[in-house]
């Protein structure tokens, strides 16, 4: 898996206000000097990450006391991380059910007490499996008959086996986590060769490997969990996350709140497909991704055909358009987006933002931009960071 962003750095191009756009440069090279490896920002597979150090960055320079921030594409929670860290109120939306779950899971405050009972339970579990295992005992898998050809026999009944045991876990917030320790390994034990390519691979797996690779992820994630808890202010609010279109937030947040900084990254148009990516994850957390399959903004699926430069504009525009609607005025959003691509078409992420910005009730204040790797291989392709002010009511 390529961890997010991790092809960051080249030179930086800047455009606008001087301040501002220094700002946005910090940002980018943060993340080109510093690890994404960090806190619970990597407990879990999610394509396209915003890097935490954008995040971190942003925030420290951009908000006040008191300020109220919104990620409307939050995915699997990076900037409600930072925003926890930072003692920030914070309200991350988004459609993909699991993003959601990564998000709660990242975001949690675990004492010591609840560190320990996890790490009993984990030590009980992976005993359990390895039970399971030796005796051959048998499972029924939560997975439909069509995902059944992406896992080895064995490695399909030691999931499975792994899934019963922690379905007994009494303590919800405890079964939630090793839920999606679970959902963390089903990726690397399948035929899928990632979550963003979903051609085959062979892998050959021995028997009890699976629990073995659960049992070091659960160890990782009980000291995250408490590297977090080490640099978060003891009252820092814990995050709302909503399940939702970002396309209908005044629906979805209601009056108030209203948000003073907005930090987020769209899905970058017709690049990827996120249910689809995420497609063996789904069952074995018990997660409906039907809303997401329906609605999903920047699907390539939707995009691909004649058109799809039209939809996107359409789409983005209404993103903006429902952003504003739940800003106070004067304040700024940034948004991290990536150049589109719709078949052999390609649209300068950037460049569109700004000029859907005042559409959509958006000054345009400044911008950064960095060339990334294209892995299509249509050459460089940039990524854009742009900050807008919410304009004031008339």
């Amino acid at each position: 898996m390529r961890l997010a962003l991790s092809h960051q750095g080249g030179p930086t191009r800047v455009d606008g206000d001087v301040d501002a756009s220094d700002i946005l440069r910090e940002a980018f090279e943060a993340a080109a000097t510093e690890s994404p490896d960090t806190l619970t920002h990597n407990i879990h597979g999610y394509p396209a990450r915003m890097h935490p150090a954008i995040a971190r960055t942003l925030i420290a320079s951009l908000s006040r006391p008191g300020d109220q921030l919104l990620d409307p594409f939050c995915g699997s929670g990076t900037t409600m991380v930072e925003a926890r860290v930072a003692g920030m109120l914070a309200a991350g939306v988004d459609l993909n059910p699991l993003g959601l779950r990564v998000a709660e899971i990242k975001t949690q405050i675990r004492s010591l007490d609840s560190r320990e009972r996890f790490l009993v339970q984990l030590k009980d579990l992976a005993l359990r499996s390895e039970m399971r295992v030796r005796d051959r005992e048998p499972v029924v898998a939560p997975v439909p008959r069509h995902h059944v050809r992406w896992y080895a026999g064995h490695v399909l009944k030691e999931l499975g086996g792994l899934w019963e045991e922690i379905r007994t876990v009494p303590r919800t917030e405890d079964r939630r986590a090793f839920e999606l320790l679970l959902s963390s390994v089903v990726m690397k034990f399948s035929y899928r060769r990632s979550e963003s390519d979903t051609t085959g691979i062979a892998r050959k797996l021995r028997k009890g490997l699976v629990t073995e690779h659960f049992y070091r992820r659960g160890l990782g994630l009980v000291e995250r969990w408490a590297e977090l808890e080490s640099v978060t202010p003891a009252d820092s609010p814990e995050p709302w996350l909503i399940e939702g279109d970002a396309r209908r937030l005044p629906k979805l947040l209601g009056e108030p709140p209203r948000a003073d900084l907005v930090i987020t990254s769209p899905p970058y148009g017709g690049t990827y497909d996120y249910v689809m990516h995420h497609e063996l994850r789904y069952p074995w957390l018990d997660l409906d991704p039907a809303n997401l399959e329906r609605y999903e903004v920047g699907a390539r699926r939707n995009l691909s055909g004649v058109g799809g430069a039209g939809r996107w504009e359409r789409e983005l525009l209404e993103v903006l358009r429902s952003v504003g609607a739940v800003m106070v005025p004067r304040g700024v959003a940034v948004f991290l987006v990536g150049d589109a691509q719709f078949g052999d078409e390609r649209v300068a992420g950037g460049r569109q933002l700004r000029d859907l910005a005042q559409r959509a009730g958006f000054t345009y204040i400044a911008s950064a931009s960095q060339p990334r790797p294209d892995f299509t291989g249509r050459g460089m392709r940039q990524e854009h960071l742009v900050l807008l002010e919410r304009q004031a009511e008339s």
